[in-house]
């Protein structure tokens, strides 16, 4: 029985983000904005080794996790019924290239 119930817990996980509301995926792009500002400053070390060691994996994670924090935008805030019927959006910060 604690099997079933914990492999309905895996199913339920896992298969929340597949259920297609899409929203404005505010914590994926707030990484990706962080990420922008810190490859600006040092290109080599972000760029090739953090990136590709370590933030990839990151970024992926925070993809997963904004598919259950959309399923919040989605049905409460932007889809009618519950919602005003109008996308939210996430505002990116300005990231002007160094040295210019």
């Amino acid at each position: 029985m604690k099997n079933v119930v914990l492999l309905s817990l895996a199913v339920v996980i896992l298969t929340v983000p597949l259920v297609g509301c899409y929203g404005p995926n505010n914590i994926s792009a707030a990484y990706d904005d962080w990420w922008q500002e810190s490859y600006k400053e040092v290109p080599w070390l972000w760029g090739n080794v953090v990136f590709y060691t370590v933030l990839s994996w990151v970024g992926g994670l925070l993809y997963w996790v904004d598919g259950i924090v959309n399923l919040y935008w989605f049905w409460v805030k932007d889809a009618q019924p519950f919602g005003d019927g109008k996308g939210s959006t996430h505002t990116h910060k300005t990231i002007t290239p160094k040295g210019k």
